[in-house]
C-alpha cells in the first residue's frame, strides 16, 4: 500500500467541487425564464468560474505538469491535451461570461439566453469530460512517477497558490 501524500488528491477534491457547481449551473441554464429566482446564485457560480475556478488550472500547469515533464515529452501526449482543453474552457467560459452579464443587466433577450445555453451547456458538458480524464489519468501518474519530494514540492507550490490568490 502508497503511504505517501499525493499532491492529486487536493485537484481531485476540486474537481468534486466543481462538479457540485456544475450540476447547480445547469440547473439555472435550463430555467433561464427564472431571473430573478436564480440571479443571485448565477452571479455567485459565474463569479467563482471567472477567478477562484482558474487557480485551479494554475496548479495543474504550473505545479503539476512540470513535475510529469520529468517523464512525459512536453508538448505531447495527455498533458498537451488537457492544456489544449484548458484552452478551450478558457474560451468557452469568456464568451459565457459576457452573455452572462448581458443577461442580467438590460440585454435580457432570446439571442443572450440562447449564448448562454449553447455555451453553458458546451462549458458545463466539456468540463465534466475533462474533469473525468484527469481523474483517471493522474492518479496513475502520480502513483507511478512522483516521489515524496516531487509530491512535497507540488503541494507546497498548490499552498502558495492559493495564498496569492487571495
Amino acid at each position: 500500500m502508497n503511504s505517501k501524500v499525493s499532491a492529486v488528491q487536493p485537484l481531485i477534491d476540486e474537481h468534486r467541487q466543481v462538479l457540485v457547481k456544475l450540476d447547480a449551473l445547469e440547473a439555472i441554464f435550463k430555467n433561464l425564464e427564472r431571473k430573478e429566482e436564480n440571479a443571485a446564485g448565477l452571479k455567485e457560480l459565474m463569479a467563482f468560474f471567472e477567478k477562484a475556478f482558474w487557480v485551479h488550472f494554475d496548479k495543474e500547469e504550473q505545479a503539476l505538469f512540470p513535475e510529469f515533464d520529468s517523464f512525459m515529452p512536453h508538448g505531447a501526449g495527455p498533458l498537451a491535451v488537457m492544456i489544449e482543453e484548458h484552452g478551450v474552457l478558457r474560451d468557452t467560459n469568456e464568451v459565457l461570461q459576457e452573455a452572462v452579464a448581458r443577461y442580467l443587466g438590460d440585454g435580457d433577450n432570446a439571442p443572450t439566453r440562447r449564448t448562454i445555453e449553447e455555451s453553458g451547456m458546451h462549458f458545463i458538458e466539456f468540463l465534466r469530460g475533462h474533469i473525468f480524464k484527469e481523474d483517471r489519468m493522474f492518479p496513475q501518474l502520480a502513483d507511478m512517477h512522483l516521489g515524496e519530494s516531487q509530491n512535497a514540492r507540488v503541494l507546497a507550490l498548490f499552498a502558495k497558490m492559493e495564498q496569492s490568490s487571495e
